[in-house]
């Protein structure tokens, strides 16, 4: 059976065949697999065959192929073919796909994993590739991650300008440069941890911080070094000892702390943490609010070890005090709320 797909208005021909699953490679510059080997040690000096095993054993632990065996295994092959090239074998598109196959055929030793349905192009130039590659996964029906997206872009203006990769990927150029400006900053601050992108992607697009950060150094330096601090423990919380904010809480609230002088200088030296800092610059934040806000601060820094390692009686004679303290409240609350 013969197809083909028009790239830049050229109808480039493909054949179909099933391929030995071993013959095939994995395209280590494919942004998915790129952004699941990016941050191994000495990646780059490995040789091809334990590249190809490296990349192999990264996609496994990614999350949309774990979700992707049962549902190859419940259908027993490939709903769509992968595309592959024939003059390299490596697989422009796929490389998930190509994965679980190896997966299945390791578990089961069945011959219906040995194959895989491919569609073969003879060639493809980078242009063409990269172009191909745009067209499905950043406005198809696959989409990259955000972080994909940029790492795309970034690889690309490698070897092209702006406006090709604009071009190239179907991007605005105002999109392009900031793509590429957020992989460059991970790259200034040594980053590698792309649970940490979006912190990187708020310094960029966000104006009031992009602006304060390249007239602050000493900002700037501040907000890097506490980025690459935090660990990421689910999408968008962050657990860390610095009480650091999660990304949104950055774009929302570090604007409201630059545009107070005072307050933004005392943020910068290390006198007011994130919160302080955002509930002293926020003016509508009444001092009891923020006197609130600060205990309770404290009092979610608490560890079980502590509490182990701590005076049990005299924790538990504050921690009486502090309920009647907490009902004292409350009851001042309730009687102001009384109509």
């Amino acid at each position: 059976m013969s197809d083909s797909i028009t790239i830049f208005g050229k109808e480039i021909p493909l054949s179909e065949d099933d391929i030995d699953i071993n013959k095939l490679k994995f395209l280590k510059d494919n942004p998915r697999v790129f952004s699941c080997t990016q941050g191994e040690p000495d990646f780059e000096s490995l040789t091809d065959e334990q590249k190809q095993e490296k990349i192999y054993a990264k996609l496994l632990e990614e999350p949309s192929v774990k979700n992707l065996i049962p549902d190859i295994n419940k259908h027993e092959g490939l709903m769509e073919p992968i595309l592959v090239r024939h003059d390299t074998w490596e697989v422009v598109e796929g490389n998930s796909r190509l994965a679980v196959y190896r997966k299945l055929y390791k578990q089961h030793q069945d011959e219906k994993w040995e194959y895989i349905k491919c569609r073969l192009v003879s060639s493809l130039t980078e242009e063409q590739q990269a172009s191909y590659l745009s067209q499905i996964h950043v406005k198809g029906r696959t989409p990259w991650s955000a972080y994909e997206k940029a790492n795309f872009a970034y690889n690309l203006s490698q070897k092209n300008s702006p406006d090709k990769v604009a071009d190239i990927s179907g991007a605005s150029l105002k999109e392009i440069n900031q793509r590429i400006k957020v992989i460059e900053m991970m790259k200034e601050n040594k980053d590698t941890d792309r649970s940490r992108f979006s912190y990187y992607d708020v310094l960029v697009r966000t104006r009031a911080i992009s602006k304060a950060t390249a007239q602050y150094p000493q900002l700037k330096k501040l907000l890097l070094g506490k980025i690459k601090k935090t660990r990421a423990v689910e999408e968008n919380q962050i657990a860390d000892s610095e009480n650091f904010p999660t990304a949104l809480d950055l774009r929302n609230k570090l604007p409201v702390i630059i545009e107070n002088t005072r307050v933004r200088n005392k943020f910068i030296k290390g006198e007011y943490d994130f919160d302080e800092a955002y509930d002293r610059a926020d003016a509508s934040v009444s001092d009891t609010e923020r006197n609130i806000k600060r205990a309770l601060s404290f009092l979610e820094r608490i560890t079980k070890k502590e509490i182990i390692n701590g005076p049990l009686g005299k924790i538990k004679y504050s921690l009486r005090k502090l309920e009647r303290e907490v009902t004292r409240i409350k009851k001042i609350i309730y009687e102001v709320e009384k109509p």
